[in-house]
């Protein structure tokens, strides 16, 4: 049974790598976390170019997770029904709830891979600052140091391709995601003016906000697994465009009940099994707690943790239920 879940989980996370979609998407975010800075210099307010620039980098790692989640589902389970080869795992000794819950892992691990990518060109960002005034100067150490990491893996995957065939796109990811990681702990030891900041890691860490900022991606990643949950659940009975349209109506639900429902769970016993049993995606943004300079608790990240967990939980035994009833022959 372990080698078993551990085939399904390794080939689902290698099958959804090397989807172009994945590339394209990974490869956008960054992107448009990179322009940050720039976009968010136009607020006419000195104190909140920073603030609009966190929220904005927030906001593009949920919208990342989204839809990276929807299309991974749906190219690993609902094109395998639909092309029939999933009769080729399920005809085997392998039962489909286990099928299900290797395919969620498999993807979760796959969007992890990029949302820790993401995250290190958001923490790139957040070191660099927006540039208020003429006179604030490039932080070099971050230019540099990220410069070099996407510029070394572009010639190695290159290479590799050329040379010995490698996946493009696989092969870039592969390489710039430990060589970000490099990058990203030089720019921790350097400071913008070109002065080592250890022994002392403390002064490091002050450049993204005592770890709150570590907390508020955290707590978005948890919200991408319960939205990764109700993809695969979704993704055993519909299309991948109608998967798309029911996560976003979830997601949408999901931040809405708190104002709609969760004022009414007083007054009525039907608001009340509606809040308990719609996902409250507002627990999970901590943008706003960021930008009032107010603190996010620890414990409070503990606790939707298992929160997501056993929402997750929750949604994928829906999804055994539907999977187990379809027809895949």
């Amino acid at each position: 049974m372990p080698s078993k879940f551990a085939a399904i989980v390794a080939n689902t996370f290698i099958e959804t790598v090397r989807q172009p979609i994945y590339g394209v998407l990974l490869w956008v975010g960054a992107g448009l976390l990179a322009l940050n800075p720039s976009l968010a210099a136009f607020s006419l307010d000195s104190r909140s170019d920073n603030k609009i620039m966190l929220d904005i980098g927030l906001s593009t790692l949920l919208l990342y997770g989204l839809l990276t989640c929807v299309f991974s589902a749906t190219s690993v389970i609902t094109r395998e029904i639909e092309s029939y080869t999933v009769l080729t795992v399920v005809s085997k000794p392998v039962s489909r709830p286990l099928f299900i819950v290797g395919k969620y892992f498999g993807v979760c691990a796959a969007i992890l891979v990029g949302y820790y990518f993401l995250c290190m060109v958001l923490f790139m960002t957040i070191r660099h600052g927006v540039m208020e005034m003429a006179s604030d100067k490039y932080d070099q150490p971050v230019l540099l140091f990220s410069t070099l990491a996407i510029l070394i893996s572009l010639i190695a995957a290159t290479f590799g391709n050329y040379v010995y065939g490698w996946h493009f796109s696989t092969s870039l990811t592969a390489w710039v995601v430990p060589l970000g990681t490099v990058a990203l702990g030089l720019v921790l030891c350097i400071s913008p003016e070109w002065t080592l900041q250890f022994p002392t890691l403390k002064n490091a860490f002050t450049d993204f906000g005592d770890l709150q900022l570590i907390y508020a991606v955290v707590m978005v990643f948890l919200a991408v697994l319960i939205l990764t949950a109700f993809a695969v659940a979704l993704a055993t009975r519909f299309s991948q465009v109608v998967t798309l349209l029911l996560c976003a109506g979830v997601f949408l639900i999901g931040l809405l009940s708190d104002y709609y429902v969760g004022r009414h769970a007083e007054d009525a016993l039907l608001y009340q099994v509606l809040y308990a049993v719609l996902p409250n995606f507002q627990f999970f943004w901590g943008g706003d707690a960021l930008t009032q300079d107010l603190i996010i608790p620890g414990l409070h990240v503990a606790r939707l943790a298992g929160y997501a967990g056993l929402y997750a939980l929750a949604v994928l035994s829906l999804a055994v239920v539907l999977f187990q009833t379809r027809e895949v022959g």
